[in-house]
């Protein structure tokens, strides 16, 4: 039930179709809309989207039961830059986090905040209010309401450094590390210096699908494959 209603009021939330990511005004009235060229209006009820997504949701969990193994899936939540992974996990499942202690984890893929595009808190207020999850706005790497300048990105490269540099003492030594990033600033070199890693690769991808369909500022990610130094 908490699935179907987060992901029901996600679709319900009072704003254009263009400015699903920033939110910057609440609408309440009908109004031009750029993603679709045409007079949209907001959301008047959520039932719509209530049965839509109570029919979707039942229908993944059945098709994820089939297709599920008995593989061990850990949800951890905390800061990248100090989490202790041992300890949170051994709290949750001690004997896997034997096994990861004696083996280790092989890598990472993951998909950092790009710096001062979004402000994720103010993005998923609704999931806070829901489930009633503390805010910690103050610990975000990167957030938008920081901006672009020069403070800002020294901030962010030394933010997901840290990150990094926290992650090591819990990889194999041959790891390969994977981060999609929209690299505009040309930071991630000095991200990886810090890190003590290396580039070994960039695979580089257009974003065609993006949530406010603006054609106008459309722009290319990076996926960065590091390595050891």
């Amino acid at each position: 039930m908490s699935i179907i209603l987060s992901r029901t009021i996600r679709s319900c939330r009072a704003t254009t179709h263009a400015d699903l990511a920033t939110l910057k005004e609440p609408v309440i009235s009908t109004y031009y809309c750029k993603k679709h060229s045409k007079i949209c209006k907001p959301i008047f009820s959520i039932k719509g989207w209530w049965d839509r997504y109570t029919i979707d949701t039942l229908n993944r969990l059945k098709q994820f039961d089939g297709l599920r193994t008995e593989t061990c899936q850990i949800c951890l939540t905390g800061d990248s830059r100090t989490i202790d992974i041992y300890e949170k996990i051994k709290k949750k499942n001690p004997a896997f986090a034997e096994l990861l202690f004696k083996q280790k984890i092989k890598g990472i893929f993951s998909s950092p905040p790009y710096v001062g595009l979004i402000d994720y808190h103010k993005q998923h207020a609704y999931s806070y209010e829901l489930f009633g999850f503390e805010r910690k706005d103050e610990l975000e790497i990167g957030p938008l309401y920081k901006g672009q300048g020069k403070e800002a990105r020294d901030s962010y490269v030394k933010g997901i450094a840290d990150a990094l540099n926290n992650c090591k003492k819990y990889l194999q030594k041959d790891y390969d590390v994977f981060l999609v990033a929209n690299d505009k600033f040309n930071l991630y070199p000095d991200i990886a210096r810090l890190a003590k890693m290396r580039i070994v690769n960039r695979f580089k991808r257009p974003v065609l699908n993006r949530v406010e369909k603006d054609r106008s500022n459309a722009y290319a990610e990076i996926i960065f494959h590091l390595k050891e130094n």
